[in-house]
């Protein structure tokens, strides 16, 4: 069965969402077997984005059946957008008829899933209605047909900048560099130990966003071991609360938050689910000192435009925590102890390349273009385009 999105379906619930800094996911009950569904995230995007710095337009894949989904791969229709829509085919992907391709996924365990990115940009340089892809997951042995696939409607909006947010699942030997490239191996963190949570804030619009609020809910049994300066703990959550009023994201620029996550000495061995980050800009309607008025003059408070997030909805991200057995003997980790300090990590805007699928929860990047330039990685500096 094939399930319509419209974009005014979400739009409503947008600030409720980002406010409370957490989903609710409702599903079916679990089924025999695998049963993997598909729901549209991104539904809109900027005017003037390029094909260079197309926006991976966000799908997650959500396995709600009780046995594994392996093998599992998605064709991606597009001859229903119209020409305000071009897209582009990732690499590691392959033809499937004149506007369409198919891509390999993997596996996706039960309970968990994947976010991919389709890459869309702005054809023509026009706002309005983009009209709609069609992307439908194939899943060998699946027990449940009716959301399997979903028509996506696609929405050009006015120029603005558009936040989109990424998080890998937590595991002792994953990296914290914005991708899940050469981390095909998983490792669960020992209890009373630390792993990186690796997640990425991307500005994917067609203007500069200055300023990055972000705020990160973590599982219960786990607790913050560092976080960057500019972070508080969260009063509503556990948690922490971040600023950064100085952080500038160019079109195609990221910015990594180094956060280390500290697993409970006695958190029993499994997942910890639900963990969550969100962003949003502190000040939408900053003045741009790259775009002045006439002739070069200040603009005046009447000719400056209020900028507002292209695509909300995209502006957040969960996140699992893996936990392994507890190890014998001595722990090789400390006990928890006193709560982290900032100042212990930070963050750095990159240039990136959203081409290619961008993989979220427990999913495998397939595509090489979507590596970032990872090798300066210091605070408020930039990795020039």
């Amino acid at each position: 069965m094939n399930t319509r999105l419209r974009a005014a379906a979400l739009s409503a619930g947008a600030a409720s969402v980002l406010a409370l800094g957490l989903v609710a996911v409702a599903g079916p009950a679990y089924a025999a077997g695998p049963d993997v569904a598909v729901t549209p995230i991104s539904l809109h995007i900027a005017k003037g984005v390029k094909e260079a710095k197309a926006k991976p337009f966000q799908v997650e894949l959500r396995n709600f059946g009780s046995g594994g989904a392996t093998d599992v791969s998605v064709k991606v229709e597009l001859s229903n957008l119209t020409g305000k829509i071009g897209f582009v085919r990732p690499d590691g992907c392959t033809k499937a008829g004149k506007a369409a391709y198919a891509c390999p996924i993997g596996d996706i365990a039960a309970g968990q899933d994947v976010v991919i990115g389709i890459p869309l940009f702005n054809a023509n340089g026009k706002k309005g209605d983009g009209g709609y892809f069609t992307i439908t997951a194939i899943v060998p042995g699946d027990s449940n047909d009716e959301n399997n696939s979903a028509d996506v409607d696609v929405t050009v909006e006015p120029k603005s900048y558009d936040l989109t947010v990424w998080a890998q699942d937590v595991y002792a030997d994953v990296v914290a560099d914005g991708d899940e490239v050469g981390e095909e191996t998983k490792t669960p963190v020992p209890p009373g130990g630390t792993a990186p949570l690796d997640s990425a804030i991307f500005n994917h619009g067609s203007k500069r966003v200055v300023g990055i609020a972000y705020a990160v809910k973590l599982p219960e049994g786990t607790s913050v071991a560092s976080m960057p300066d500019g972070c508080v703990a969260r009063e509503d959550a556990n948690g922490i609360v971040c600023e950064d009023d100085e952080v500038v994201l160019k079109p195609g620029e990221v910015l990594l938050p180094e956060i280390t996550v500290k697993v409970a000495a006695d958190a029993p061995a499994g997942v910890l689910a639900d963990g969550v980050i969100d962003a949003t800009a502190i000040e939408p309607g900053g003045t741009d000192p790259e775009e002045p008025g006439d002739e070069g003059r200040m603009a005046t408070e009447g000719q400056r435009k209020q900028l507002v997030d292209a695509d909300p909805i995209d502006n957040q991200a969960r996140f699992d925590v893996f936990v392994g057995a507890a190890p014998s003997g001595e722990p090789t980790t400390p006990a928890p102890g006193e709560p982290a300090a900032p100042g212990e990590g930070g963050g750095l805007p990159l240039t990136g390349s959203p081409t290619g699928l961008i993989a979220g929860v427990g999913a495998a990047v397939l595509v090489a273009g979507v590596v970032l330039l990872l090798a300066l990685r210091r605070r408020r500096r930039f990795v020039a385009e």
